[in-house]
């Protein structure tokens, strides 16, 4: 089985990636991690800029029969025919506020990853890109009850869309948006 695990970074991809892969005894292929190996990082402004092109490349190389692909740019370097899964990992925006000031980013990249999280932008291009018979979004409050979560979609073959942010921060929208 090939999975995906992707979202806004601070969602906890690799910590959900790295028990699900033990949990189905899959080998972890991490894109970020193949991006700086394989030198396919090509500029940096508060993030850094990878070579798209050559990373569907790379990853493509990578994959086989079980594996779990990890990474925010999954949607950007894979192709349906790539994945049985998709799983989009979400996060309530208060919580990666927090995750985000721990973390020590900096306005703008807070900014940028809070609204792309709050717009569902990777759900989007996950659906989009994959189908949505693929993914299997998931709101990351608990890692236990995520990877429960995850195996019953999977184990059921099921997909699962709907995490909508703007209803929660709806009052408050000003604090995650320049307006």
């Amino acid at each position: 089985m090939r999975i995906a695990v992707t979202g806004t970074p601070g969602v906890g991809k690799h910590t959900i990636a790295n028990i699900l892969a033990d949990k189905l005894n899959a080998r972890l292929i991490d894109i970020n991690e193949l991006a700086f190996k394989k030198n396919a990082i090509i500029g940096r402004d508060y993030a850094y800029i990878v070579d798209l092109d050559k990373m569907k490349r790379l990853v493509k190389d990578e994959l086989d029969d079980n594996c779990i692909i990890v990474g925010h740019l999954a949607p950007y370097v894979l192709d349906a025919e790539d994945l049985d899964y998709c799983i989009v990992l979400r996060r309530s925006p208060y919580e990666l506020e927090r995750v985000y000031i721990e973390r020590g980013y900096e306005q703008k990249k807070m900014k940028d990853n809070l609204s792309s999280e709050i717009l569902g932008v990777i759900a989007y291009d996950s659906i989009t890109n994959f189908g949505k018979d693929k993914i299997i979004e998931v709101d990351n409050k608990d890692p236990i009850k995520t990877i429960n979560e995850i195996l019953y979609c999977i184990k059921n073959k099921k997909s699962k869309v709907g995490i909508d942010w703007l209803e929660v921060i709806r009052d408050d929208i000003n604090r995650f948006f320049d307006l």
